[in-house]
């Protein structure tokens, strides 16, 4: 079974499922009603910005939740035997709950930030750079978001228990992926944008890297 094929089959399974379900409908939810906070506590912050560092952040912990969640329930279950009597190499079904569930986020939170963006340009209200403050903030938003999901799939390979893997990919799958922004903190000569996409390709590719290693050498 090619990569594809699972890709396809995985995001199927993923995009009726309820956690995804209250990405698609909760997260834009969540966009309209953070125009109704205090414009005195935004600060001049574009709705739309706000939108893709908040939603991100919480989409990203609960695609985490689920791919850690789902991997442990599946070897518990002894899934993984019945798709390895088959020619199916061990990659690709890490890879394709990866792509499956990290395009469902992805989608999830673009339709946020368009209604974020649909709600500033109906206000009116913008500040000097808007665009690119919102573009800088969607980056790293989904950056965060690859190394979450990364991440969880790292604790649902390792891990025998849905709920400490449900714990740990809160607690230390979202804390780790603000490693993107925390340089900036430090060096303003750092272009966020840059280092975020470099940060997040690079511990994702390492991180998945070691998850394939360490579930080829686990027994099915």
């Amino acid at each position: 079974m090619s990569l594809l094929l699972l890709f396809l089959d995985e995001l199927k399974g993923y995009a009726k499922s309820k956690v995804m379900i209250v990405l698609w409908f909760g997260l834009p939810l969540l966009s309209f009603l953070i125009q109704f906070i205090s414009p005195n506590e935004l600060e001049g912050m574009p709705i739309s910005f706000l939108v893709s560092l908040v939603v991100s952040s919480i989409g990203g912990t609960l695609s985490a939740i689920m791919l850690s969640t789902s991997i442990v329930s599946e070897k518990n279950r002894h899934v993984y035997e019945l798709f390895l009597i088959r020619p199916v190499r061990r990659s690709s079904l890490i890879l394709a709950k990866y792509l499956a569930v990290y395009l469902c986020l992805v989608i999830a939170v673009s339709i946020s930030l368009v209604i974020g963006l649909i709600i500033d340009s109906i206000t009116g209200d913008l500040i000097e750079n808007y665009l690119d403050i919102t573009f800088e903030s969607l980056i790293i938003g989904i950056s965060s978001m690859s190394i979450t999901c990364s991440i969880g799939i790292f604790f649902g390979v390792v891990i025998s228990s849905v709920p400490v893997a449900a714990i740990l990919s809160v607690y230390l799958g979202s804390q780790l992926s603000t490693i993107i922004i925390l340089p900036t903190a430090f060096f303003e000569i750092l272009d966020p944008i840059i280092l975020a996409l470099s940060l997040g390709i690079t511990i994702t590719i390492a991180v998945m890297s070691i998850n394939i290693i360490l579930f080829n050498k686990q027994q099915f």
